[in-house]
């Protein structure tokens, strides 16, 4: 029994050190993916700052103006360009009503047989 006993023992002994071993070794796998997941969130941080910095430059009005101007080629409307809401039945039309439109169209060619 002593012989079996002093077996058991090597055995749990050995099982303990190998389970601390694979312990020791997975310790080392998770801290070397936490840094790695670390620097992804600074580097994240980093890029953040780097565009809010560029959101805040290109919402400026000075900006979007100039892009404007340079790249699209737009500019400050003209007096001649404007119109108020009197002017615009002359100058695009009066507006139609595609709701009454389409009852005229259908008194005009009569009930379908």
């Amino acid at each position: 029994m002593s012989r079996r006993a002093f077996i058991l023992g090597l055995v749990i002994v050995g099982l303990l050190v190998f389970s601390l071993y694979r312990a020791k070794y997975g310790a080392k796998d998770t801290a070397a993916e936490l840094m790695s997941v670390e620097a992804q969130i600074e580097d994240a941080k980093r890029e953040k700052a780097t565009l809010e910095t560029e959101l805040s430059h290109m919402s400026r009005r000075e900006w979007i103006e100039e892009y404007a101007r340079n790249e699209l080629g737009m500019a400050p409307p003209q007096p001649e360009q404007m119109a108020n809401e009197h002017d615009l039945d002359a100058l695009v039309g009066v507006p139609v009503d595609p709701v009454a439109e389409d009852v005229q169209d259908v008194s005009q060619k009569g009930a379908p047989e």
